[in-house]
């Protein structure tokens, strides 16, 4: 066997100095990459390890009422809005990326994104087919912004229209029975 040329010793010591410089890189960046600033830990939808996961959904009831007040799982009766809140599409996952690496040099993370979002507009108990929207999830300004409404992340207020008038409250339900409630109410898309 030939022991290596001086070429093929000189591209191994520039791979190496290379991998060695980016893990330096790496590892001396700040760790603010995670949006998990303490200043966000009591908005809406935040989570102890940062903002909403890529790929969590979410269902947020929101209903017309002066006060706030926990639900433990969709109301039977009434009018309300559910907002169910969709993992974010593909493209926008690999803007994750980005955002995880412009984030140690810049502080626009905060600035936000968009996620799909199914609403459903129940009036009366009446469950109608959902519409799609985008949703702009944002902390700074603290809102999640959906089609002409908006809830304030930092007190779960229902606000509506050009000027936000506050409407009411929202607060968020547990996913998996708030899917299986949401599966059996709403009509079907294909009737028989």
């Amino acid at each position: 066997m030939n022991p290596p040329s001086l070429t093929q010793r000189h591209v191994a010591a520039w791979t190496a100095r290379c991998l060695l410089f980016l893990l330096a890189l790496t590892t001396t960046l700040p760790a603010s990459a995670q949006m998990n600033d303490p200043k966000y830990a009591d908005y809406f939808l935040f989570g102890r390890f940062g903002e909403i996961c890529t790929m969590c959904e979410v269902v947020v009831l929101c209903e017309v009422i002066d006060a706030d007040t926990a639900r433990e799982t969709i109301p039977e009766s009434g009018s309300f809005t559910v907002y169910h809140i969709q993992t974010r599409t593909f493209w926008s996952q690999i803007a994750t990326i980005w955002e995880w690496f412009i984030r140690n040099f810049d502080d626009t993370a905060a600035d936000g994104h968009e996620r799909p979002v199914l609403v459903y507009e129940v009036v009366d108990g009446k469950w109608p087919l959902p519409r799609t929207v985008q949703a702009q999830v944002s902390l700074e300004p603290p809102v999640i912004a959906l089609h002409g409404h908006a809830i304030d992340r930092t007190n779960r207020r229902w606000r509506r229209g050009a000027e936000l008038e506050p409407v009411g409250y929202c607060q968020r339900l547990p996913l998996w029975e708030s899917i299986e409630i949401i599966d059996a109410r709403r009509p079907s898309e294909f009737p028989l």
